[in-house]
């Protein structure tokens, strides 16, 4: 091979390497975007579900005015409350990879219902105990009253559905035991996820650098 070709091998190699690392770039701003907007679509449902449920204990909202998009916010909400944080959009990461969008949101849609007592399980009489409530509990509290990933808040008319005790185990209480290691497992995962596409770029950028270590060799012995 004439030294000639090498050089242009050579350049061409350059201009790969380049793209990559353009495609590095770019792939992490996504990554970035995608990651804030996320959070910024979660505040939104946080804050709508705060107002209905303040609305609600007013008496200004009833059951029956409540959409299921409604009922997803306030589950959202509540959920803020008990984990809050980066841990809740982690949970939701991991309940929406286990279980898929669909499960995901049924699961606040049926922990809104069952907060605001809109469940078909839950008497008339108490319709507003929890909203009304929530405002005078101390978070310690919270555990007593909001087992929060039993079956329940899956599929609230059956008690059970498909969840099969995924999350019976837990309530407030044990969850501040183990939201810690959930948490850790959930950012882990996330990471994996996230961060395998870079690792691939980054491993093919090493790889052309060898390459173009050896092809300059290859020009100078020429």
């Amino acid at each position: 091979m004439n030294k000639h070709k090498l050089q242009r091998i050579y350049y061409e190699w350059q201009q790969i390497i380049k793209i990559l690392f353009l495609s590095f770039l770019i792939l992490f701003s996504l990554n970035f975007t995608f990651a804030h907007t996320e959070d910024a679509e979660l505040n939104a449902e946080i804050q709508k579900g705060r107002e209905l449920v303040e609305k609600f204990s007013r008496g200004e909202i009833k059951c029956q005015n409540l959409t299921n998009e409604d009922f997803h916010s306030v589950g959202e909400y509540v959920m803020e409350q008990m984990i809050g944080g980066s841990d809740h959009l982690t949970m939701n990461k991991m309940i929406e990879q286990m279980h898929g969008k669909k499960g995901e949101e049924l699961m606040h849609i049926n922990m809104g219902k069952r907060f605001l007592g809109c469940d078909v399980l839950t008497s008339s009489n108490s319709t507003r105990t929890n909203a009304n409530n929530f405002f005078m509990m101390p978070m310690h509290m919270w555990g007593s009253n909001f087992p929060m990933f039993s079956p329940y808040w899956m599929n609230p008319s059956s008690g059970m559905g498909y969840w099969q005790g995924w999350w019976n185990f837990t309530n407030w209480r044990g969850w501040n035991v183990l939201a810690p290691i959930f948490g850790i497992l959930g950012f882990l995962w996330l990471l994996i996820i996230l961060s395998f596409p870079v690792l691939v770029l980054i491993l093919l950028i090493l790889g052309i650098i060898y390459m173009l270590k050896k092809l300059r060799s290859e020009i100078k012995k020429e």
